[in-house]
């Protein structure tokens, strides 16, 4: 994925963000992400706790836009 694509996506939240590895990170909105040339800043809900986490761009498989909690 380039970083234009996700930038053009983040109109879309939520988001649903699946790495190449298997983990998945859900975005609840806008304000929630920040994209950079190569990495991606992100808070996410973790069972009831907000964490942060950089992700590495090229290894995004896929974004599903305007995603419920559980991805569906």
């Amino acid at each position: 994925m380039e970083n234009s694509e996700l930038r053009e996506l983040i109109a879309e939240c939520p988001l649903q963000i699946r790495m190449n590895d298997g983990r998945e990170y859900f975005v609840e909105k806008p304000e929630f992400i920040i994209v950079g040339d190569y990495t991606a800043g992100i808070l996410y809900d973790d069972e009831g706790v907000k964490r942060n986490a950089v992700i590495s761009i090229i290894n995004v498989s896929c974004v599903i836009p305007n995603a419920s909690v559980n991805g569906k």
